[in-house]
């Protein structure tokens, strides 16, 4: 084994100074040998081990002894934890490649991870129970976790034609026209993401270069609510509104609303979305949404069609067809998630980049 750990260091330095590539080789012969169930026919690891002890003997002599007595699992030690981190490592790349984020149980707490608000999923290593009236959870092996990776990389691989995942009940920004390209948002509506995916996508110019429509996602948490308490109701009032058009205006009404909602209020110091998310209570977002429908245009009894339809079977259903097809077809662990130019971002792209898909200087 101290051949093996021999190689590893030998290797390392070897990659930036030539004069240990004599060592290194010396010590991938030995270590090969020891890897593949045979005697090393050489004494390098030997004369590593006495060349080191030797100079320990020089500075501390009992460490020099307990460092000869040690030595092999010392080695071992060393050679574990390096396997253990290239393995580490390897995994999170390729998280990062396949999920934009090193961790996909937790994409805020990777610091490489693109702008996006995570989901925490069973399939990727959360089991939850409930104990005594408390939810608990665990985190099983990391290998299922590696193969729901490797298992996710055909979608990276994959042309995602956007017009595949619209919505049974889909809208458009601007009037739908054929001769464009489509694109389609994932969306929670208190997910501050995707209100800055939006805004990026507007002075783009993408809403009049684009078929663009969304999918609405409140985003799930293993105990069974949602990540912001109060995007449930807020979906099902912008799913309602879908059905109750908007009289006078060439944006529908869903539209109006999603972009109301997104929009910061003059004179207020935080914006309406942080303020539904943090400031507002059950009572308040129920008192909020038909004042936010009276500001873009809706009249009393058209509000409040709107407000009975968000209780309705027809729009608790039209959401878990977007729900599923958000788990179950594009299969995202961050939100928003953007299907564009049969590409497909689980994260925040800038406003230059999507110019770029759009062939805009």
């Amino acid at each position: 084994m101290f051949c093996i750990a021999t190689f590893i260091v030998f290797g390392i330095l070897a990659a930036f100074s030539a004069s240990y590539r004599p060592l290194a080789a010396q010590a991938w012969h030995c270590a090969w040998r020891r890897v593949t169930l045979r005697p090393c026919d050489v004494s390098f690891g030997e004369e590593m081990r006495g060349k080191i002890a030797g100079k320990l003997l020089r500075i501390h002599p009992r460490l020099a002894g307990w460092f000869d007595r040690w030595a092999d699992w010392l080695s071992f030690a060393f050679v574990a934890l390096s396997i253990w981190s290239v393995v580490y490592v390897a995994n999170a790349g390729l998280n990062l490649w396949v999920y934009d984020t090193c961790d996909p149980r937790s994409a805020e707490s990777c610091s490489l991870s693109g702008e996006a608000c995570g989901i925490e999923q069973e399939s990727l290593g959360i089991i939850t129970a409930v104990r005594d009236g408390r939810i608990v959870e665990w985190t099983v092996n990391p290998f299922v976790r590696f193969g729901e990776t490797l298992s996710r990389i055909p979608d990276r691989l994959k042309r995602w034609s956007p017009r595949d995942f619209l919505a049974p009940t889909a809208t458009f920004r601007s009037p739908k026209d054929d001769t464009k390209p489509y694109a389609v948002e994932v969306i929670d509506p208190g997910c501050t993401f995707c209100k800055k995916l939006t805004a990026n996508m507007r002075d783009a110019g993408a809403f009049d270069a684009m078929n663009v429509s969304y999918l609405l996602y409140s985003i799930p948490t293993p105990d069974g609510k949602t990540k912001f308490p109060h995007s449930p109701f807020v979906a099902a009032t912008i799913e309602a509104a879908k059905r109750v058009p908007l009289r006078g205006s060439d944006i529908p009404g869903d539209w109006r609303l999603l972009e109301k909602i997104f929009e910061d209020v003059p004179g207020e110091n935080i914006d309406r979305q942080t303020h539904i998310n943090i400031g507002m209570t059950d009572a308040d977002i129920r008192a909020e949404m038909p004042k936010l429908l009276r500001d873009i245009g809706y009249a009393p009894s058209e509000i409040e069609q709107i407000i009975m339809l968000t209780a309705s079977d027809n729009v608790a259903h039209s959401l878990a067809e977007q729900r599923f097809i958000v788990e179950e077809k594009i299969r995202t662990v961050k939100i928003p998630t953007l299907l564009i130019g049969e590409r497909r971002y689980d994260r925040v792209i800038s406003a230059d980049a999507v110019r770029a898909y759009l062939g805009k200087p």
